[in-house]
């Protein structure tokens, strides 16, 4: 199980930078109000990222991990529309300074993101047999 989380932390770890550098920072910043900017809490978001993938190795990646791939499709893009909408919707509800390209934009990616992860964890863990 360690050997999956950390597979999929990697691959988390890599794609989401990659995703927040090149659009969500955009995204975030075009239509968030001009009071408000992106100061990013670096405790938080760690912890964030190693309870977000403990969630998606127990509820996707280790379930699937013998599966074919396209099984892992739906239950990868569920786990991050669940999570991301969550969160998107939750920040709009309570605060109203998230608009719709922000929310739809965020669950996309985490759809997007998740079905990656996934995808890419299941497939390297079926090539390369001491992940397993």
């Amino acid at each position: 199980m360690i050997k999956l989380y950390l597979t999929t932390l990697f691959y988390f770890l890599i794609i989401d930078t990659i995703g927040i550098q090149t659009f969500v920072v955009r995204i975030y910043n075009k239509n968030l109000p001009d009071n408000l900017k992106i100061n990013l809490d670096i405790t938080s978001a760690v912890i964030f990222y190693l309870i977000f993938v403990l969630g998606l190795v127990y509820f996707v990646v280790a379930p699937f991990k013998n599966a074919s791939l396209t099984s892992v499709i739906v239950p990868a893009a569920m786990y991050g529309l669940a999570t991301y909408a969550t969160y998107a919707l939750t920040v709009k509800a309570v605060f109203n300074v998230f608009n719709w390209t922000i929310v739809i934009s965020d669950i996309a990616w985490g759809m997007a993101l998740c079905t990656a992860i996934s995808l890419l964890t299941v497939y390297t863990i079926s090539k390369v047999g001491f992940l397993n």
